[in-house]
């Protein structure tokens, strides 16, 4: 999701990847990989891009349909809490570790 929704967001700002490197610190190329989904930003970078796109991390990562959400602990779910914390420690690897030990153990 969040390949998608950043290419998305950047074009409709009008930002190039080059102009949205420069105002994250980061390379043209470096926001290409993030947009072709080979390389994961930090939580730090993520937030930074976020702020300059002027849209919530939420919606980065397709956790909500709005760009200007932001949930509150309150709104969050004990599996979607579960599912934020291993992004933030482990990146979309750990997720993906997670979403298979789930299934496994749904189908028990």
């Amino acid at each position: 999701m969040l390949p998608h929704r950043l290419r998305q967001i950047r074009e409709g700002k009008g930002f190039s990847q080059r102009e949205l490197g420069r105002l994250c610190g980061l390379g043209a190329n470096q926001i290409n990989r993030y947009e072709s989904g080979t390389s994961e930003p930090t939580v730090q970078t993520l937030i930074t891009i976020a702020n300059q796109l002027n849209a919530s991390t939420d919606y980065l990562l397709g956790l909500t349909d709005d760009p200007q959400y932001i949930a509150t602990l309150s709104q969050i779910e004990p599996d979607e809490r579960e599912l934020l914390d291993t992004y933030r420690h482990e990146g979309w690897s750990g997720v993906a570790k997670l979403s298979v030990d789930k299934l496994s153990d749904s189908s028990t």
